[in-house]
């Protein structure tokens, strides 16, 4: 994600370019200064200014600089000066010259000496460009751990918007690992602290962000609506690198959708907003390789070429964080006019460099690119290799609709049953009403002389009624439901077992009688079914795997087969749950999974536990339409419902509802661990 937004995102400072006399003759000035000084603290307070003024300069040796000032500032104990140029530094090593491992190394040189004596606010600091650098190296994990430790240190702080910057980095982490939910719901954190601390820049950042995020996942409208709020504040601001930023993603959301003329109008864009930036030296290539590359898709070979010799001009605009831009520029080159040997070389080349920087899409793209190369090259073999390997991630990060036919016939089936059930069982409750009206009403037919003894016997009656009554209605109720699923189980296993086996029998038999090969599709598809609806039925594998690793299943099926995020934090050893128990906590997640698939028009769901001392919680939340608790009666009685309740009543659970319209709808399911 930091490679998509140029870098520029993770910026804390400014980059500058072309060096001023001004600059030169206070850089001189200053050096003066400090080798005349005496006194080690005004020395030091020079020292800090040189290195304020040379920051990122590397024609200005601003490591080395930042190294002697660190140190001096280590010698006389002013730890908290020596910390912010360590933060600095990792910063130029990882941003500037593309070496996180010198920023890691800056890192673990000092941390240990500062750690116990800076303020909080500085430790935040350090440790989210420290995350920075593993976030560079592809460690993603680490990279998350130490913006989670910036985090804890900006809350002690009390620094808002450092707690902004570790949310943000850390969605973005979270968006190359490829977990978008998590992405998305973070950065929501932190665009919502920037709008708090009134930080229109980052702001902006939050949502151009949370634009290709969106785009990623081919929610084009969403993606178009925060990048269109962000340009606004951003041509307000006048903030042209931003703008660079926004202009460029727009363009390859224009390619997605066919809209080749606006691509390059948008890239066009870029450019000139790069021409009124401070930044334009550091953009140029990006925007060179990105009209290269638009163009050679276009088949406007001669404005491509023209583009490349503009490039190589400067052999810098072909190196480092540029290389792997370069050499997809030229494969694209190369292919357009058929030079398909030249297009192999630079192809792998460019596969080489997205590698090592872990790029899933652009691995993908990379591969599918050489597929194609190879079919011109008549190398069907290789040319299947790669399409193949293309093929395989392409499947792993999109999210295909599938047909939910059975699953809504079974649902059908199920209600219905359910349906027949509570009728029944209101029966009976009617009935014990009716006994009890006749019993009041022969108690009003008692003498006046014994009216006070028996308005009391009456009283006690009534009291004792309804409790039985409550009593036998939760009894048959349980009793209802735990007969349901031993009869669910029943019919699933006599599905897998019994009809399963005889169709897999039938089907062999056809193949083994027939003299010539015959298509078995049809018991193929039937022995499906039969699988599926048993295992609707009742999950038979439920006893071998447990609760958890039942409801992950259940959250990644649902992820698979839905347009909707489905996400879990499910990460906990032992439940400390009698099994008898876990059964209805299952089916009670299901329950409301599927209340989120057909009701809530959401976007993203997510499923997590949280092992309290005496107690388990479930909860269950979404991000969509939502109701309003106190309106919606009808809806917290429905069958989906009660049948919830009725449930949490049988495992003596707590059941909480939360929703708020368009603001989605959380339900937590607390078991107790007696």
């Amino acid at each position: 994600m930091k490679y998509l937004l140029f870098f520029f995102l993770f910026f804390l400072v400014t980059i500058s370019q072309a060096q001023n006399s001004d600059i030169k003759a206070n850089v001189k000035e200053l050096k003066r200064k400090i080798q005349s000084e005496k006194n080690k603290t005004i020395k030091l307070k020079l020292l800090d200014s040189l290195t304020a003024e040379v920051r990122n300069k590397t024609n200005f040796a601003y490591d080395s600089i930042a190294k002697i000032t660190i140190n001096y500032a280590i010698e006389l104990d002013s730890l908290d000066i020596a910390a912010y140029n360590v933060t600095n530094l990792i910063n130029y090593y990882n941003n500037f010259l593309g070496k996180p491992k010198a920023g890691i190394e800056i890192f673990n040189k000092y941390f240990n000496t500062l750690k116990n004596h800076i303020t909080n606010r500085n430790l935040a600091s350090l440790y989210i460009d420290s995350g920075d650098s593993y976030y560079f190296l592809k460690q993603v994990d680490s990279a998350i751990s130490r913006y989670n430790k910036a985090k804890e240190f900006a809350k002690k702080a009390a620094d808002e918007r450092i707690m902004g910057f570790a949310l943000l980095y850390k969605g973005y982490a979270y968006s190359d690992e490829g977990n978008f939910v998590k992405a998305s719901q973070t950065l929501q954190k932190a665009l919502k602290i920037f709008y708090k601390v009134k930080d229109t820049f980052n702001i902006i950042a939050s949502k151009n962000t949370l634009a290709i995020l969106y785009s990623s996942n081919e929610f084009l409208e969403e993606a178009k609506q925060e990048r269109s709020e962000a340009i606004f504040l951003a041509e307000k601001m006048k903030s042209y690198g931003q703008l660079i930023s926004m202009f460029v993603n727009e363009a390859n959301d224009n390619k997605k959708e066919g809209l080749e003329k606006k691509r390059i109008h948008n890239l066009y864009k870029a450019l000139e907003a790069s021409k009124k930036s401070k930044y334009i030296n550091y953009y140029n290539p990006i925007l060179l390789n990105a009209l290269v590359i638009a163009y050679a898709e276009n088949d406007s070979i001669k404005k491509a070429k023209k583009y490349v010799k503009e490039l190589e001009k400067n052999k810098q605009n072909t190196e480092g964080i540029y290389e792997a831009d370069y050499y997809k520029a030229l494969k694209k080159v190369a292919f357009s006019e058929k030079k398909y040997v030249k297009a192999q070389q630079f192809g792998l080349k460019h596969l080489k460099l997205v590698k090592a920087s872990n790029k899933i899409k652009s691995i993908q793209n990379a591969q599918a690119f050489l597929a194609k190369v190879f079919e011109k090259l008549k190398k069907t073999d290789l040319a299947f290799s790669y399409y193949k390997a293309s093929k395989k991630i392409e499947d792993s990060i999109q999210s295909v609709q599938k047909t939910k036919s059975l699953a809504y016939y079974q649902t059908l089936y199920e209600t219905a049953k359910r349906d027949q059930e509570i009728k029944e069982q209101n029966n009976k409750i009617h009935l014990l009403n009716e006994q009890n009206k006749r019993k009041t009403q022969l108690i009003g037919f008692g003498g006046v002389a014994a009216l006070a003894l028996f308005s009391l016997i009456y009283l006690w009656r009534t009291r004792k009624f309804s409790i039985d009554k409550a009593r036998l209605q939760k009894i048959f109720a349980q009793d209802l439901i735990r007969n349901i699923e031993a009869e669910k189980k029943r019919i699933s296993s006599e599905l897998h077992d019994s009809v399963g086996q005889s169709l897999l029998l039938i089907k062999n038999k056809i193949f083994l009688d027939s003299k010539k090969q015959t298509d078995t599709n049809l018991v193929d598809s039937a022995i499906d079914e039969v699988r599926s609806i048993s295992q609707q039925l009742h999950p038979f594998k439920f006893e071998k795997l447990g609760l958890i690793k039942s409801v992950k299943n259940t959250v990644n099926n649902f992820q698979k087969n839905s347009q909707i995020f489905y996400s879990e934090d499910l990460e906990i050893d032992t439940l400390n749950i009698s099994k008898d128990k876990e059964i209805f906590i299952f089916r009670m997640i299901q329950e409301c999974l599927n209340n989120v698939e057909k009701h809530s028009q959401a976007k993203a769901c997510n499923v997590s536990v949280e092992n309290k001392k005496d107690s388990v919680i479930f909860q269950i939340k979404d991000n969509g339409i939502g109701f309003d608790v106190t309106e919606n009666s009808m809806l917290l009685n429905s069958l989906g419902m009660k049948t919830l309740k009725e449930r949490a009543q049988i495992i003596g659970a707590q059941l909480y509802i939360n929703s708020i319209k368009g603001k989605g709808t959380t339900i937590q399911i607390k078991v107790s661990k007696k």
